[in-house]
């Protein structure tokens, strides 16, 4: 069972496995661009080789990666239909490519992962799935998902976030969950509300002397 935190600040459970790519020596693709200025580079999450030994367990929930999904669809195709697979997409691979391959009005959710705390493309992508290509489904943040980012991962259109496995005390989390209300009258717009506060609020005018 996976242990997440909602987007209203419900800590909860969730009986999905996540599928990662087995450990490999091949070099990861990295952010494009200058820093501070990371995009996404559309290369390939995995070699072929890695892929070709992947397992995916036969029962139960289960979120595969994009260049799985691609490589062995028509074998999976059946148990997506039954709402038993999902999609999570790497921080290099673009939203555009991960919309070609899923039917997204039918996908019982997709993740979008975190390789590093640091790594904000992730954000970029939640945006674009739900402002550009109108994902209205359930949305994921998994892989470094830190406490400290909770609030801003929500705002940028995820609804549930999945922090690895040990890495907080129950505790720590209701404490996060706790700290969501903090933020509740952020200045910029964003996803969760594109108005910006001045928009939102409306100052009482100033009386004016002569």
């Amino acid at each position: 069972m996976l242990e997440v935190i909602r987007v209203e600040g419900r800590i909860g459970e969730e009986d999905w496995t996540i599928v990662p790519y087995p450990a490999s020596n091949a070099p990861r693709p990295r952010a494009a661009g200058k820093a501070g200025l990371a995009r996404n580079t559309g290369e390939a999450a995995a070699p072929p080789e890695l892929l070709a030994g992947l397992a995916v367990p036969a029962a139960g929930k289960i979120i595969v990666p994009l260049a799985l999904w691609q490589a062995r669809r028509d074998g999976l195709q059946q148990r997506f239909d039954a709402g038993e697979i999902a999609v999570w997409l790497d921080a290099c691979e673009e939203v555009e490519v991960l919309a070609a391959a899923v039917d997204l009005a039918a996908a019982p959710l997709l993740a979008l992962d975190f390789p590093k705390a640091t790594d904000g493309r992730a954000y970029s992508s939640a945006a674009l799935l739900r402002e550009r290509l109108h994902y209205r489904g359930p949305l994921w943040a998994i892989g470094d998902v830190q406490r400290d980012y909770f609030a801003f991962m929500f705002r940028c259109g995820f609804d549930t976030l999945v922090p690895r496995a040990g890495r907080y005390t129950r505790a720590q989390l209701e404490e996060a969950a706790a700290n969501l209300g903090l933020f509740a009258h952020p200045y910029q717009g964003a996803v969760d509300d594109p108005l910006p506060l001045w928009r939102r609020v409306r100052r009482p005018q100033q009386e004016v002397r002569t």
